[in-house]
């Protein structure tokens, strides 16, 4: 496959509250290429910015999450200046700075393999969902070059000690591991991984979309801030959030036995 078509694309998918995209890269497993990581951030950034969206979730193609990057990008990056070099992976920084800070909760579901980008593309999300014979792998140092894009979130998933493990020996994990160590939300079986999406997004949407977007705002500032701050900042996101619309319509919704209409 060569010219435009070999570049794969991400698909998306709208409905009922609930935004699909869908890593489409038959060619390459549906690893990430330049193109692709352009694609799936501005994706990320309408959608943040997009009322009718609730929740975000990304999948891929063929029953197969990601393979990682495409490893001809990175040859080809090999020969070119470093200011080129830094613009390329400022590319990738701007995806998972497009997952981390969306206001909207985020969903990996994982099928076959979640390898290097792919696991760092998870490792980002909110929540990730996979079925239990997925493997995980973060195997860039086998190539020659360190995961760093992947470790802030590793470290907070699973620990240092546990980041360590995977991004120096770069060894295969599946996901019963994974999700025994916190790298994601729970594992289950590959029959049942739709009807458990199903039942999350169920529940995320029953969910207020300002409740979530303040929590989800606060968590951003209680990893940059010390317990104290942390602790006081609580107090003000609260107290805002128990006086706004959503939270006395909840309220109100609660004791009249009906659902919120957000």
């Amino acid at each position: 496959m060569s010219g435009e078509a070999s570049k794969g694309k991400i698909d998306l998918d709208h409905a009922g509250g609930v935004a699909t995209l869908w890593i489409d890269n038959p060619a390459h497993r549906n690893a990430l290429n330049n193109t692709l990581i352009e694609a799936m951030t501005g994706h990320y950034r309408a959608l943040a910015a997009d009322s009718a969206c609730r929740v975000i979730v990304v999948r891929g193609r063929g029953g197969i999450f990601c393979a990682g990057r495409e490893l001809r990008d990175l040859r080809a990056l090999q020969d070119a200046d470093n200011a080129t070099i830094v613009a390329t992976y400022d590319k990738l920084k701007a995806l998972n700075e497009a997952v981390w800070f969306c206001p909207k909760p985020t969903v990996a579901v994982v099928e076959k393999y979640a390898f290097g980008a792919g696991a760092t593309l998870t490792s980002w999300c909110d929540i990730a969902v996979a079925e239990e014979e997925a493997l995980f792998a973060y195997p860039e140092v086998h190539h020659g070059f360190p995961p760093s894009p992947a470790l802030m979130a590793l470290f907070l998933a699973v620990g240092r000690k546990k980041a360590m493990d995977l991004v120096l020996s770069g060894r295969r994990i599946d996901a019963r591991e994974a999700d025994r160590i916190g790298l994601i939300t729970r594992a289950v079986p590959a029959g049942g991984l739709d009807a458990d999406l199903r039942k999350l997004l169920e529940s995320l949407l029953r969910s207020g979309p300002d409740a979530v977007r303040r929590t989800k705002e606060f968590v951003w500032h209680s990893d940059e801030a010390g317990h104290r701050a942390a602790m006081a900042s609580a107090v003000d996101s609260i107290s805002l959030g128990l006086a706004s619309p959503q939270a006395r319509e909840g309220i109100a919704a609660f004791f009249e036995k009906r659902r919120p209409h957000w």
